[in-house]
C-alpha cells in the first residue's frame, strides 16, 4: 500500500530466525505518529516491555524515515533510530543526516524493525524492495571506515549507502554510536551497542525508486519559498560559512562555554578552538546532507605538525566543546584527531568527552590517582592521556572499561564520593552548553525523555537576542528573550518539545527550524499537506508532536522513571557560575517544574499525564497501566 509521501512498507528483520518480512504501513498509524521518531517511539512502547533488558534479543531497533524524507523539502535527508538504551535503560534514540535516510526511501521502505540476535556477525543488504541478511565475519572487528569500504566492495557497488558500528558497538560500550556516510553519527544513548549485542554490523541500502507527493506543483512552490526563508534568516550566513563551530564563539562570549567538566563557562584557551581559526587553518570545503541548502558540514584536514594527515568531516560544535574545553584541551587539531577516532570506532563524542571530563575532575580532586588509571595522568588538557583513554574505552580495557559504562555507572563503581562529579540526567551525559546561562535549556535537559538532551527542546529562542516585543508575541511575556530569566520558560520549552518531536518525525534537520526559525509549524504543515495529501495545520503538527512526547513519557514511566528523575546535577542548581557574564547564576529548576507540568497536562505530584490529557491525545489505552489511585486513570 503506497500513500503519497510514504512508500507504504516496513521491513521486519528477525535476526534470530534469519527472516526478513515486508509489512504494510497502516494509514491511521501514519496519521497519528507521522514517521521517524513518532513511529519509533510508538513501536517501542507497544513491543518492548520493562522485562526486556537493553541487550536482550527482544529489544527492538527501529529505524524510520518520514513523509518528507527523500523529497526536495530542505534538510529532509535524515533518519531516526531508536531502542531501549543500554546507557539509561529508558527511551533511547539517535538522529542523523547524510544520505542514508533518503536512500532507504528510494529503496522502498519507510522503516526497519529489527529484533532477535544472530549467532554470528551479519549485515543487512536492502535494494529496491528486497532485503537479505548476509555474513559479516569479514568486517567484524573493523572500524566504520573500513566497514563501509568493504561492504561496498562485497556488493560491487560504490554507490550503496552504509550504516555501521565500529569496535565500540561490538564491545558493548554503553555510548556506542551508529555511523553512516563515514562522518554522520546517530550518536546518543548507545544504540550502536544494541546493534553490537545483536551481532548486526551494518545496514547497506540502495534504491532507484522515487518519492511521489500528492500535489507536486504546490509542493515545489512551498519548497522554493522555504528555501528562500532559510537563505534570508540572519543565522544562515554564520551557520553556512563556519558550520556549527560558530556556536563555540557565541558560547564563550555569553559565558556558556562548558569548561573542565562544567566547573566554569569561560575557557582561557578559547581562541585556539574558535570557529574562525578552524575555517582559516583547517576547513577544506563545505558539505551538505541530502536536500540541504545550509551545507553546515565542514570537511577539514590537518596539514602539518603532530596531527598532520588527520582529515574528515567535522568536528561539530558539540565535539569541539566536549572533546575540547570540557577536558581542558585548547588544541583544535587534537580535537579533530579525537573526533576522527570517535567516528572510526563509533562513539558518541558528547558522552565520550563527558566521561573523560568526569575522570579528570576526579583526578584533580584526588578521588582517583595513577594507581586507579594504571599510570595515566588524567590532568586537564593531557592530549596523550585522552588518546590512550579513548582506545581503552573502545576495547574495554583497564580504566577505560569503567568509563565505557557511562558516568552514572562509572561513579557507582568508583565510589568515594565520585557521584557528585558525575554529570548526567537520567543516565545520559549532558551536551556542550553551560545551562546556568540559559534557563530554558536547563529545564529542557531535566525533563527530556532520553536524558540530558539539548535537541529535545532546543529553545534557542532565548539566546538569539530578540527584542521583548517578540517574546510577548510568541510566548506572552517579554522576559522569555532573557536567558537568565525563568518567567515564560516552561511554555517555551513545551512548545519547542512538541515542535521538535514533529520535526524529528517529518523528518527535517533542526538547523532549519530552531537555529534559524525559518521553518515554523505552519510551514511544516504546508509541506506535509502537499506531500501526503492529508490536511495539516500548524496546530495539528504541534498536537502530533505532543502525542509523540507523551508516548515517550509513558514509556519511561512504565520503566519506573518519573518525576524524581526530572532533575539536574547539583552543579547546575546549587553551584553558582564562578566567572563570566553569567557569574553567580544557577538554574532555578524547582521554580519552573510545577508550571511545566501544568502546561503539559501532567499531575504535578507525580508527573503522570492526566486522564484528560491522555484522552485529548488518543492515548488512554497506552496510559492504562498507570496506577489508578495515584493517577485516576481507569482501566
Amino acid at each position: 500500500m503506497n500513500f503519497k509521501g510514504y512508500k507504504g512498507s516496513f521491513l521486519k528483520v528477525d535476526l534470530s530466525r534469519g527472516k526478513v518480512i515486508k509489512e504494510n504501513l497502516d494509514k491511521k498509524f501514519a496519521q497519528l505518529y507521522l514517521g521517524g521518531r513518532g513511529f519509533n517511539s510508538k513501536l517501542l512502547f507497544d513491543k518492548v516491555n520493562p522485562a526486556i533488558k537493553p541487550f536482550h534479543p527482544e529489544n527492538l531497533i527501529v529505524l524510520s524515515v518520514g513523509p518528507l524524507t527523500g523529497t526536495l523539502a530542505p534538510t529532509s535527508g535524515r533518519y531516526h533510530i531508536s531502542a531501549k538504551s543500554p546507557l539509561t535503560g529508558i527511551m533511547g534514540y539517535g538522529n542523523a543526516g547524510g544520505f542514508f535516510g533518503s536512500e532507504l526511501k528510494y529503496a522502498g521502505f519507510d522503516g526497519l524493525l529489527i529484533t532477535g540476535k544472530s549467532k554470528n556477525p551479519v549485515y543487512l543488504s536492502i535494494c529496491d524492495g528486497e532485503a537479505e541478511i548476509r555474513d559479516a565475519s569479514f568486517i567484524w572487528s573493523r572500524n566504520t571506515f573500513e566497514t563501509e569500504k568493504l561492504v561496498k566492495e562485497n556488493l560491487s557497488d560504490k554507490e550503496v549507502r552504509v550504516l555501521s558500528i565500529g569496535q565500540a558497538g561490538e564491545n558493548l560500550v554503553k555510548f556506542a554510536a551508529v555511523i553512516n556516510d563515514n562522518f554522520r553519527a546517530a550518536a546518543r544513548t548507545g544504540v550502536g551497542a544494541v546493534m553490537g549485542s545483536k551481532k548486526l554490523k551494518a545496514i547497506a541500502v540502495k534504491g532507484t525508486g522515487k518519492v511521489e507527493v500528492a500535489y507536486p506543483e504546490k509542493f515545489i512552490q512551498t519548497v522554493e519559498e522555504t528555501f528562500q526563508k532559510i537563505y534570508e534568516d540572519p543565522a544562515y550566513p554564520s551557520l553556512s560559512t563556519y558550520g556549527t563551530p560558530f556556536l563555540v564563539d557565541l558560547a564563550q562570549e555569553s559565558g556558556g562555554l562548558a569548561t573542565r567538566n562544567n566547573q566554569t563557562g569561560v575557557f582561557e584557551k578559547y581562541e585556539e578552538i574558535s570557529s574562525h581559526l578552524f575555517r582559516e587553518k583547517n576547513v577544506v570545503k563545505s558539505e551538505a546532507c541530502s536536500a540541504c541548502p545550509i551545507h553546515c558540514g565542514k570537511y577539514a584536514s590537518v596539514r602539518e605538525g603532530k596531527y598532520a594527515g588527520v582529515k574528515g568531516g567535522g568536528p561539530e560544535y558539540e565535539t569541539v566543546v566536549c572533546l575540547g574545553s570540557k577536558i581542558g584541551v585548547g588544541n583544535l587539531e587534537a580535537i579533530m584527531y579525537f573526533n576522527l577516532l570517535a567516528n572510526m570506532y563509533g562513539l558518541d563524542t558528547i558522552s565520550l568527552g563527558d566521561s573523560i571530563a568526569f575522570a579528570m575532575e576526579l583526578f584533580e580532586k584526588g578521588i582517583i590517582d595513577e594507581k586507579d588509571t594504571e599510570g595515566l595522568k588524567l590532568t586537564w588538557g593531557n592530549e596523550e592521556a585522552v588518546t590512550e583513554l579513548i582506545k581503552q574505552i573502545v576495547s574495554r580495557e583497564k580504566f577505560g572499561n569503567i568509563l565505557a559504562e557511562g558516568v552514572k555507572k562509572a561513579a557507582s563503581i568508583i565510589g568515594r564520593g565520585a557521584e557528585k562529579y558525575a554529570l548526567h540526567v537520567k543516565g545520559l551525559e549532558p551536551p556542550a552548553y553551560e545551562i546556568r546561562t540559559a534557563k530554558a535549556f536547563g529545564l529542557g535537559w531535566a525533563v527530556a525523555t532520553r536524558g540530558a538532551d539539548h535537541l529535545a527542546a532546543l529553545p534557542n529562542f532565548e539566546l538569539l537576542g530578540y527584542p521583548p516585543e517578540v517574546g510577548i508575541k510568541w510566548f506572552g511575556t517579554p522576559k522569555v528573550v532573557d536567558p537568565y530569566a525563568i518567567e515564560g520558560k516552561p511554555l517555551m520549552v513545551v512548545w519547542h518539545e512538541n515542535f521538535a518531536a514533529a520535526i524529528d518525525s517529518a523528518i527535517l534537520c533542526k538547523y532549519s527550524t530552531f537555529s534559524t526559525y525559518a521553518v515554523k509549524p505552519k510551514d511544516l504543515a504546508n509541506l506535509l499537506t502537499f506531500s501526503t495529501g492529508w490536511k495539516y495545520t500548524g496546530n495539528l503538527v504541534l498536537e502530533i508532536g505532543e502525542r509523540i512526547y507523551n508516548i515517550e513519557k509513558l514509556f519511561n514511566l512504565r520503566e519506573g522513571v518519573g518525576k524524581e528523575e526530572d532533575k539536574l546535577p547539583s552543579r547546575f542548581t546549587h553551584e553558582p557560575l564562578p566567572e563570566g557574564p553569567g557569574k553567580g547564576q544557577v538554574v532555578e529548576l524547582d521554580e519552573m517544574l510545577p508550571e511545566y507540568y501544568k502546561i503539559r497536562g501532567w499531575n504535578p505530584e507525580t508527573s503522570y499525564p492526566t486522564p484528560e490529557k491522555l484522552r485529548q491525545l488518543k492515548l488512554m489505552k497506552e496510559g492504562s497501566f498507570l496506577n489508578k489511585e495515584r493517577m485516576e486513570v481507569k482501566e
